[in-house]
């Protein structure tokens, strides 16, 4: 419960005081309204980027076009089982820390957790989405390389190995603060989402999956492994989606 500003009447001690106290309570509103709203896990450049973003503060969002990307532990449920309830969570823990710095470090937008998948979105701002699908690619691609990593330290303790499917999409969704006024989060809704989450069914352990709209935008830069059209389940007409090989390598600004 922040007080509101204090009228700086002098300019001398008492009036600097004043002054970096309302400069302090400025900076615990902010942090509070990141946390609220966008979660621990967004990148301190991107978050400052959408607090300069009128609808960032406000109920609702707009229309615009972002790169989408979901994970998903494949069998997660099966290892659960053979496990105590602790080593699940430390497991999972250990595995989210590497997965949301790789998330950071491509400046992705972590919406939520949903078990043991991860929904992310990589926002251009109006500049162009092809850099951005190239992150959500790259990001997914080692996403998957300290999947290997994190698999050799559990096998080392005897513990499972984990098999992570990607799906990586494009288009158009609503971005904006989604809830009420008592509590909102930063997210995104749309059918780009939906058919993001079908990609990412998909997709087989260790693979990442493009669809034909990512595909558009980074395909001089990537190596397919595979091609493939199939029915995805919930969503008209047929998709053409791409498996896109690890060793694939391109340079980002």
């Amino acid at each position: 419960n922040y007080v509101g500003p204090l009228e700086v009447k002098t300019l001398d001690e008492i009036g600097q005081l004043s002054q970096s106290f309302n400069e302090m309570v400025k900076g615990l509103r902010e942090r509070d309204f990141i946390r609220d709203a966008f979660g621990r896990y967004v990148d301190p450049e991107i978050a400052k980027e959408l607090l300069s973003r009128p609808e960032a503060r406000r109920l609702g969002g707009e229309k615009r076009k972002v790169a989408i990307l979901m994970t998903d532990i494949r069998g997660f449920s099966s290892i659960a089982e053979t496990l105590s309830p602790e080593t699940v969570i430390t497991m999972l823990n250990q595995y989210f820390t590497l997965m949301i710095n790789i998330v950071q470090k491509y400046k992705g937008i972590i919406v939520d957790f949903f078990g043991d998948g991860i929904l992310v979105f990589f926002d251009p701002f109006e500049r162009p989405l092809e850099e951005y699908a190239l992150r959500a690619v790259q990001c997914g691609l080692e996403m998957q390389e300290q999947v290997e990593e994190f698999n050799q330290q559990m096998k080392s303790k005897d513990l499972p190995e984990f098999e992570t499917g990607i799906g990586i999409n494009a288009g158009e969704v609503i971005v904006g603060n989604i809830g009420s006024e008592l509590r909102a989060k930063y997210g995104i809704v749309g059918n780009a989402v939906n058919i993001t989450h079908r990609i990412q069914s998909v997709a087989k352990g260790g693979e990442v999956v493009i669809s034909e709209p990512v595909y558009s935008y980074v395909e001089k830069h990537v190596n397919v492994e595979n091609c493939f059209t199939m029915t995805l389940k919930g969503i008209q007409g047929e998709e053409k989606l791409y498996v896109v090989k690890n060793e694939t390598c391109f340079t980002m600004d």
